[in-house]
Order: C-alpha cells, then structure tokens, then sequence
C-alpha cells in the first residue's frame, strides 16, 4: 500500500508542467501563423493584384489627372 501512494506521488509530482512561459509561446506561435497566412495569401493572389493595379493605371492614364 505504501509502495502505491508513494509511487502516485512522484507522478504526481513529476506530471507537473511548469507553464510559466506558455502565454509568451503561444502569442508567437499565433503571430507566425498570421504571417505566414499573409505571405502565402499576397503569393496566391500576385496575378489578381497585378491585374487590378494594370486597369486602375490604365483607367487613370484615360482619364487623365485631376485639376
């Protein structure tokens, strides 16, 4: 009986997680998840921004410059 207590007590006290630093790495963990979204997504959508930049330059250079 000692034997099982003892030994529930040491993996009690060894299944203890620090989690002093876990808010820092969670934080950065979410902040290069949104990083990457944004690279791959600006990557993903390099031929529909170059089309839309091509018509606003070319609808500008029809219409001429404001007064």
């Amino acid at each position: 009986m000692q034997v099982l207590t003892a030994v529930r007590t040491w993996l009690t006290n060894s299944l203890i997680r620090h989690e002093r630093g876990q808010t820092a790495t969670e934080y950065v963990l979410i902040i290069l998840a949104v990083v990457l979204f944004l690279v791959f997504a600006a990557i993903a959508l390099q031929p529909v921004l170059s089309g839309a930049i091509v018509a606003i330059s070319s609808w500008i250079a029809g219409n001429g410059a404001p007064p």
